[in-house]
């Protein structure tokens, strides 16, 4: 079950601080760094700006823990990639998996 994991990341969560007039300014505190299996799912095509983009979509595996449960962010490979959906897959609390995209500003 966990074999593949042989790929480092770097699990965040969202941080929001307030400062001035009721804003708020977002930030990334890192939770864990695991061993997780990352597969690519599929690629999809945006646009913005007039430039075409390719982004992959990323099924990452990681063994269950529940601080992970709050991850927004996961830096690998010196990139970050945006968690687009959590999924518990065994429902025994033993494997996690993400869905993640690359995060463009």
């Amino acid at each position: 079950m966990t074999r593949n994991m042989h790929h480092k990341i770097t699990c965040q969560a969202q941080v929001l601080t307030p400062f001035s007039a009721g804003e708020q300014q977002e930030s990334w505190q890192d939770i864990a760094v695991v061993w997780a299996e990352i597969i690519v799912k599929s690629a999809d095509l945006t646009t913005s700006a007039r430039q075409s983009h390719i982004a992959a979509i990323y099924r990452v595996r990681v063994r269950y823990q529940d601080k992970l449960l709050t991850t927004r962010n996961i830096l690998w490979r010196e990139q970050a990639y945006r968690v687009t959906r959590l999924l518990n897959s065994d429902n025994h609390k033993r494997i996690l998996e993400f869905e993640m995209v690359e995060d463009h500003p």
